[in-house]
């Protein structure tokens, strides 16, 4: 047989691997018969072939002690949705044990500077304060400080209706306004008791 009529690799690999077409059955022993050049090329095929099987029939040990491997090759799905799992359980009870959980979300106090008792709002998310007594003037300043003198918000209150939104929320203790005009000079000094008392859920 001329040289040219060698077998191709790819049919001779589907030969070694039993998946050839009955057509092209006949026609490739036949050959293998007469050609030693295609039946070395076989037996380099079938030795291939024998050692993939074997690769892949160690890869679930070798997947068992990589970690990472085994995951990434997605035969710890279970594993994966037991964590994911887990991972939420433990958000949904942080969410639902954090202290701000039944925090109203906006508290409003009417603040005048006249002495007298000490007015209490209870702890929000956001807290609205009005100056009732702020002059209705631009470039006023005004600054909150909670008991160590840490400030806790600083800026202009809304011109006219002395009104001051602090978008954080104050924890319980007492906190002092303190409200300047655009000199710099101390107008007007406010108190007010921030209380830990729950939203009630309806």
């Amino acid at each position: 047989m001329p040289e040219t009529s060698h077998q191709p690799d790819d049919r001779l690999e589907l030969y070694a691997l039993g998946r050839l077409p009955e057509a092209d059955l006949a026609i490739v022993e036949e050959h293998l018969l007469v050609c030693t050049s295609c039946q070395e090329r076989l037996d380099e095929l079938e030795l291939f072939a024998i050692a993939m099987r074997q690769a892949i029939a160690a890869e679930p040990a070798v997947q068992e002690r990589s970690g990472w491997f085994v995951w990434l090759r997605g035969t710890l799905r279970p594993q994966l949705i037991w964590a994911v799992g887990f991972a939420a359980i433990i958000l949904t009870a942080v969410l639902y044990l954090h202290p701000g959980r039944n925090v109203a979300p906006l508290a409003s106090l009417d603040l005048a500077s006249v002495r007298g008792a000490v007015q209490e709002v209870r702890e929000a998310r956001e807290t609205d304060l009005t100056l009732t007594d702020a002059p209705y003037q631009s470039g006023l300043r005004a600054e909150v400080v909670d008991y160590k003198g840490e400030q806790v918000w600083s800026g202009q209150p809304t011109a006219g209706s002395g009104q001051i939104r602090i978008a954080r929320q104050l924890t319980p203790g007492s906190y002092f306004v303190r409200l300047f005009d655009e000199s710099g000079k101390l107008m007007h000094e406010y108190g007010f008791n921030v209380q830990n008392i729950p939203a009630i859920n309806r």
